[in-house]
């Protein structure tokens, strides 16, 4: 019976190892998925020189995923005109996708159209791409660090499901 105790908390242990992993990962993708939300939002007010309402609704019928569904909140919120403009919004939507970002790229998330004009599309490209070139650096520094994460929590998982059975036994 211990040693079947032993086992199944040295695997919980792993597990948690594998669970802190895949989150990394989870992280990594809701990254790319918001820069690819911001390289929509470029070529729509670059190429088509739409406004940011119009671009909005726009990429959200081309995002898949939560990012998509969130962008499709935000035009319908945005279509039903109660008075709201659009960067509050925004910024309500926003803060409902804490689960998958860290603080410090929520608070980019939350605020990047605070200094935008509602029509002014050059400021609105400007602090896109600064937006993009910023989460595209954080890609690639948690890139970058991915596996040697990854390879830290499963093993700490490990090594400490070990730990605690030597201690208990």
């Amino acid at each position: 019976m211990r040693i079947l105790g032993g086992i199944i908390f040295l695997l919980g242990s792993v597990g948690m190892g594998l669970f802190q992993s895949l989150s990394y990962d989870r992280g990594i993708g809701a990254l790319r998925q918001a820069a690819d939300m911001m390289r929509y939002l470029i070529s729509q007010i670059a190429i088509e020189n739409a406004s940011l309402p119009e671009s909005i609704c726009k990429v959200s019928f081309r995002m898949d995923g939560f990012i998509g569904e969130v962008l499709q909140n935000i035009r319908e919120r945005n279509n039903k005109n109660d008075g709201k403009p659009l960067f509050e919004i925004w910024q309500e939507e926003m803060t409902g996708l804490e689960e998958y970002f860290t603080p410090k790229d929520m608070g980019l998330l939350i605020h990047m159209f605070d200094e935008t004009g509602f029509y002014d599309t050059k400021t609105q490209l400007q602090r896109l791409k600064m937006n993009l070139e910023i989460f595209s650096e954080e890609i690639q520094a948690r890139e970058s660090q991915r596996e040697n994460r990854c390879r830290l929590y499963q093993s700490m998982g490990l090594m400490v499901g070990i730990f605690v059975i030597i201690l208990l036994w």
